[in-house]
């Protein structure tokens, strides 16, 4: 069966992984942008005078943590996809690359979570364990792609 046909089954769970994190990186940047709303705080001055807020040269540790924890998100997102992708196209292990999917949600969840609540180990213990899903499946996908 052709890793990109719809019926295939990793291609839904890969599908749904990369939907659901890229709604949450949504939700993290709408996050973002309210909280500067919420404190009435704007880098940008157009934005201040338009929503009768100050303009301040850097954003307060409420909006930075959560922007941190966004662009974090939107950094391992990308390689997340990318090494997806190729997977898929090397038609390797569907049961090995459904484990890769839950376990990367899983990372991500927990990372930002441990962003937000200011919780560096558990931080550092969901990033170590999304990169190194991330660095598994590539290799995995390397394998496949040689042997096929």
């Amino acid at each position: 069966m052709n890793a990109l046909s719809p019926p295939y089954p990793l291609l839904t769970i890969f599908g749904l992984a990369m939907l659901f994190l890229g709604l949450k990186a949504l939700v993290l940047g709408t996050a973002t942008a309210a909280t500067r709303g919420r404190i009435k705080q704007f880098i940008n001055p157009e934005d201040a005078a338009w929503l009768k807020g100050t303009h301040v040269e850097h954003d307060s540790e409420a909006v930075a943590r959560i922007g941190r924890a966004h662009r974090n998100d939107l950094e391992n997102l990308l390689v997340f996809a990318i090494a997806g992708a190729i997977y898929l196209a090397a038609g390797a292990s569907g049961i090995a690359g459904a484990i890769y999917c839950g376990l990367f949600v899983s990372a991500r969840l927990l990372h930002t979570f441990a962003y937000l609540s200011k919780r560096p180990l558990l931080r550092r213990n969901a990033y170590t364990l999304g990169f190194f899903v991330i660095a598994l499946m590539s290799i995995h996908a390397a394998v496949a792609l040689i042997i096929n």
